[in-house]
């Protein structure tokens, strides 16, 4: 066991100066060091079952050594070239559709940084040589000796641990050996689903001169989307949750619209969001292969439209339709939504947007919200309710919800927190333009979460109201309602944003072959419809019985 201790010692410092210097990040300095220690434990450890142990077992940890440390190499070559983890799929489409003049040009171009990323790996493989030689000089054991039961059992209790831990997807990723051919064939899934998605698109879209676009609108419109994740409306003070969660949207209540009673069509982001923004919903859910999404109507009509995204990029359709925009930009440099980049940083982004000089502007802004995990989602100073003592507490524990799900509780509502801020934000940034330009802001998340409401769970739920019940509220400086009775009226309209399409056409004052007033929450002409959440009725409950 000394043995092995001595060789995870050197493997965990030659990966913790990588993480040092700044080539890996924290999470894989987990996940690598992870697999390293049970892969000593487990490939060195049986070597000890033999005779030769000790320079089989030496020659085995060089070899881990190598790999994990030219692993992080590579990893801290391109995060310091594109600004990137290598498995975002902007680096894996700059890697794997390339050609040999292009790859020859740039390691010309590139050779000093390659250089010093070489130089630093060779200088720790031949440190951790060094010092792996200088333990086997204090290692004193007969090299014929057979092994004695415990080994036996220790060594392939170790191996079955180290194989089991490649059962778990995130983890089998982060082997070198496994990692490039993985995002290989993740990369070319990716490019197979998008070549069919734009098959689909080509061979059904309606032609253009149906689509009957026009703008009946003001001279200068902005209008804003911001698309939430992962929140539950029943978690905002502003719904009348018992914690102070949404203090700076409350202050804000008589500007807003805040609507009731919406529910989500689908509990995971994907399938909502398509039908969010086409004409895609429960009833006919390939209608965005054959009609034009809302972004596409938006710029027949004139509009600059601008897709801001705190999301990776990844993310098929999604991906798909944010090409649709004329400006793109995604802040999320990580590999998928368990990143830990803030929602805060697209502010300024928008500013940017609002200041083009476009007369007609739509903005689309896609959060992270409270997707877990919850407490990446927010700064230190945003954890409010961490081991707070309070009703909410007090009324999970009378539910019976373990302490796990009360944990989870509190970081969630810390990222509701964080959210109220941030959309407090943007609402400002767009108020402070000129009062003559009309602006509006429609906010609405794709789906919602089960937070030890209805079970002792917490995360996504397509079993649970919960996974469905999501916020919507809408701000504009222009009158949406004549009196107090006509707000409060539509606020209590009951609404599933699959036809949240048809209330965005109306914002922008758009009319299309697609646009049907009746399922404009905002018109005249609204008519609420049967809601459902995976092909259950929905009937949403007055007094709720799950714990607040």
């Amino acid at each position: 066991m000394k043995f092995l201790i001595r060789r995870i010692a050197i493997g965990l410092a030659g990966l913790g100066t990588f993480w040092m210097l700044g080539m890996i990040n924290s999470n894989e300095l987990l996940k690598s060091g992870v697999l390293l220690t049970s892969g000593v434990l487990g490939l060195c450890g049986l070597c000890f079952l033999g005779r030769e142990r000790h320079t089989a077992a030496s020659r085995i940890a060089t070899s881990l050594y190598l790999l994990f440390f030219i692993d992080a190499a590579i990893k801290g070559f391109l995060r310091d070239y594109f600004g990137l983890r290598p498995n975002h799929v902007m680096v894996l489409q700059a890697i794997f559709d390339t050609n040999a003049m292009e790859t020859r040009e740039f390691f010309i171009h590139n050779w000093h940084m390659l250089g010093i990323v070489t130089l630093t790996c060779t200088f720790l493989v031949i440190l951790a040589l060094l010092l792996q030689r200088g333990c086997q000089q204090w290692e004193q054991s007969p090299a014929t000796a057979p092994a004695g039961r415990k080994t036996r059992v220790a060594a392939l209790a170790s191996l079955v641990i180290f194989l089991g831990l490649h059962f778990n997807p995130t983890m089998a990723r982060e082997n070198p050996l496994l990692f490039w051919p993985i995002r290989y064939n993740y990369y070319q899934q990716q490019q197979l689903s998008l070549q069919r998605m734009q098959h689909e698109i080509a061979v059904n879209m309606a032609p253009r001169q149906d689509w009957q676009v026009h703008y009946d609108g003001e001279a200068q419109h902005t209008v804003v989307l911001v698309i939430g994740e992962s929140m539950n409306r029943v978690n905002m003070s502003l719904y009348g949750y018992p914690r102070s969660s949404t203090p700076l949207l409350s202050a804000r209540r008589s500007e807003l619209i805040v609507f009731q009673d919406v529910v989500s069509p689908d509990a995971t982001t994907l399938p909502s969001m398509m039908k969010m923004l086409t004409s895609a919903d429960l009833q006919h859910p390939a209608l965005w292969q054959s009609q034009p999404d809302v972004l596409q109507i938006a710029k027949e009509a004139g509009y600059k439209v601008f897709w801001l995204s705190n999301q990776y990029i990844g993310d098929g359709w999604i991906s798909l339709t944010a090409q649709h925009a004329d400006t793109q930009t995604f802040i999320n440099h990580g590999s998928g939504r368990g990143e830990n980049n803030l929602d805060g940083n697209l502010l300024e982004h928008l500013g940017n947007a609002l200041s083009d000089p476009a007369p007609l502007k739509f903005v689309i802004v896609h959060l992270l919200g409270a997707h877990p995990t919850y407490e990446m989602r927010y700064p230190a100073n945003f954890a409010r309710f961490d081991n707070a003592d309070d009703a909410v507490s007090a009324a999970l524990k009378e539910a019976g919800r373990s302490l796990w799900v009360r944990y989870q509780r509190d970081r969630y509502d810390n990222a509701v927190a964080y959210n109220d801020f941030v959309i407090d934000n943007l609402i400002g940034r767009l108020a402070a333009q000129r009062p003559e330009h009309a602006a509006s802001l429609i906010y609405a998340s794709d789906h919602g979460q089960e937070v030890g409401h209805y079970r002792d769970h917490a995360g996504h739920s397509s079993a649970d109201p919960s996974g469905y019940e999501i916020p919507m509220l809408i701000w504009s400086n222009r009158p949406i309602s004549q009196t107090a009775q006509e707000k409060a009226a539509i606020e209590q309209r009951p609404y599933q944003t699959d036809a949240l399409n048809h209330t965005l056409l109306g914002l922008l004052r758009t009319r299309s072959s697609t646009y049907q007033p009746k399922s404009d929450i905002l018109h005249d002409e609204f008519q609420p419809t049967p809601r459902f959440l995976d092909d259950r009725p929905y009937q949403a409950q007055s007094e709720p019985s799950r714990p607040q």
